[in-house]
């Protein structure tokens, strides 16, 4: 039997065809990637992705997967420059003017161009999305290993309920229907038709391979950190699991009290009843074991505790609860509650974040209930729990709003911060929409706001893109500004392309994309102090202070640095990104 050598995860393919051959496995046995060590290609100036054109849509075959795991993504693209003789700190200097201009005699050549982005240190993905993170070659190679998966013929969803003449098992020999599920899980060759929108496709995906993304979040855990190492990500911040426990205690206690609907003036006492219920232990365990349980499978699949770690083992992890905001009050109440809870015993839960579509009729009617419960728990909690908000706000736009409301009295943005205290913005789309956003800019510049920028799902699920996105908008107010992939498996899309577009369609420099990346890190929810004692001027806390001369990271971290270091695991990470920086810039 012969396998067609496919660039669509060929050794995926191979499983699902029922044993063939394409290549070895990398030996950590996950087959759900590219058949070698490229990257998928970026198509031009609009700053598209190969794997992802303008529109969302699938350009090429090919997907980022994986290098051999001696590979650590960091091999510059330069070939060098002669020794500089002035001091480190002229040198770097002169080194970063240098890699500037290299970006810039790459920026139309799209090759070259995604090389240098793929050798660039890119610091931290906090805006993530774990179950959407996995491509749907992985999802297909791991069911593949199971005997009790098929394919519903009807509708292409995984599913464990087979055997009633409607469905495929897995694994197939069937090449085509394999294609076919590939783009039912993903925006893989995606065109509009039928009245499906890129959006309706995107979000129809989680469900098709839900019986598998529900049960492996270790597993994926050890996929998106092989793949962060790759791509010379420090640190990723998932969002890592619901809680169907604490949803249903919620519930549970609410109509206890008498039920109906929950009013502000009724936080105090639900959340009261809620903390002395019985099933709260197991409602914040819920959480705090998920953390625990998952990291150390992914720790067991990466070999992280033996001699031989893989890569992903050095990527820092925390992770974030997700609730989904189309629940009923009192069960998304006590979900919160439990996070917030949840925080103050597991230090690996640093986040909340409020998911679906905001755009969806419940969404819209939920929000500024859900932003008030934020807001008394955020008080109450004040100084207690190390829990911080990271809110999608802003993902909507005048087309996609619903009939009955306006971007600029909806004011999502705006409602996310000042009465919720969130302290960074998933998206924030529509900033430049709601009212006096001038005022808003400058409010979220002063309070130190970060905006996780997602470019790829801004194109497919709000077809908002190049000029149209606010991302300038936010650079020229001094907003900070972080990339971040959002959903990478269903958008095909990755760190280094979330670059390529930021480089392409919206003509960002080298320092810009410095800026963003160092960002990602300083606005992070990792615990501990800054390396830097004043960030927008880039000084450094006394503890690490250079030498006059001397760089950041010339010498070896003092006795009194060291110190500090291991106090706080943000300047330990901030301090490795200045290292891969001035390595990566010392090549040109």
């Amino acid at each position: 039997m012969t396998c067609l050598p496919l660039k669509i995860s060929a050794l995926a393919m191979a499983v699902w065809l029922g044993g063939c051959q394409d290549g070895d496995a990398d030996d950590d046995g996950d087959t759900g990637g590219s058949t070698g060590n490229t990257m998928p290609g970026d198509d031009g100036d609009d700053g598209s992705a190969d794997g992802v054109d303008s529109t969302g849509a699938s350009t090429t075959d090919s997907v980022p997967d994986t290098t051999s795991d001696d590979d650590t993504g960091t091999d510059s693209t330069s070939t060098g420059s002669e020794p500089c003789e002035l001091s480190p700190q002229e040198c770097a200097e002169e080194a970063e003017d240098a890699t500037a201009a290299a970006l810039e005699a790459v920026r139309d050549d799209s090759g070259p161009r995604l090389d240098f982005l793929i050798a660039m240190p890119l610091g931290g993905d906090l805006h993530h999305h774990l179950s959407g993170a996995v491509y749907a070659e992985t999802y297909l190679a791991w069911a593949a290993e199971e005997d009790y998966f098929c394919i519903n013929d009807g509708n292409l969803a995984l599913s464990t309920s087979c055997g009633d003449g409607n469905d495929t098992p897995v694994p197939s020999g069937r090449r085509d229907l394999y294609l076919d599920v590939v783009r039912s899980w993903s925006m893989f060759e995606f065109v509009p038709s039928g009245g499906e929108s890129g959006a309706d496709h995107f979000f129809s995906t989680f469900g098709k391979f839900g019986a598998l993304s529900g049960t492996r979040h270790g597993r994926m855990l050890a996929d998106v950190r092989r793949r962060a190492a790759i791509e010379n990500l420090q640190y990723i911040e998932p969002m890592l699991t619901s809680n169907s426990t604490a949803r249903s205690l919620g519930e549970d206690t609410w109509q206890d009290l008498g039920g109906g609907a929950v009013a502000s003036e009724d936080y105090p006492t639900l959340h009261a009843a809620l903390l002395a219920a019985d099933g709260f232990p197991a409602a914040r365990s819920r959480l705090t074991d998920d953390a625990d349980d998952n990291e150390a499978i992914a720790d067991s699949e990466l070999d992280c505790d033996t001699d031989q770690p893989k890569t992903g083992c050095d990527v820092v992890t925390r992770y974030q609860a997700y609730i989904s905001r189309s629940g009923s009050d009192s069960g998304i109440f006590g979900q919160m509650v439990a996070a917030y809870e949840a925080a103050m015993v597991e230090p690996r839960i640093v986040g909340l974040n409020l998911v679906g579509p905001e755009d969806g009729s419940s969404a819209m009617a939920n929000y500024d209930r859900l932003m008030a419960m934020l807001s008394y728990l955020g008080e109450y909690y004040d100084g207690v729990s190390p829990l911080r908000l990271s809110l999608h706000a802003g993902e909507i736009t005048a087309e996609s709003i619903p009939n009955g409301y306006q971007l600029d009295e909806t004011q999502h943005i705006r409602k996310a911060v000042e009465i919720a205290g969130a302290r960074r913005i998933g998206h924030g789309v529509d900033v430049m929409f709601e009212n006096n956003p001038q005022e808003l800019l400058d409010m979220l510049r002063d309070d130190g706001v970060l905006v996780e920028v997602c470019f790829a799902s801004n194109d497919i699920i709000l077809e908002v893109s190049g000029a149209e996105h606010p991302v300038h908008d936010y650079i020229a107010a001094g907003v900070p500004v972080a990339l971040a992939t959002d959903d990478q498996g269903v958008a095909r899309s990755s760190m280094a392309q979330e670059f390529a577009r930021a480089v392409g369609a919206q003509g960002l420099d080298y320092y810009e994309l410095k800026t963003m990346v160092r960002a990602s890190i300083e606005y992070s929810f990792l615990q501990g102090e800054s390396l830097w004692s004043d960030y927008g001027r880039r000084v450094v806390v006394e503890a690490c202070a250079p030498a006059e001369g001397d760089t950041l990271v010339t010498q070896p971290p003092s006795a009194e640095c060291e110190t500090f270091l291991a106090d706080s695991p943000r300047a330990e990470v901030q301090r490795a990104l200045e290292e891969r920086f001035e390595a990566f810039e010392s090549g040109y």
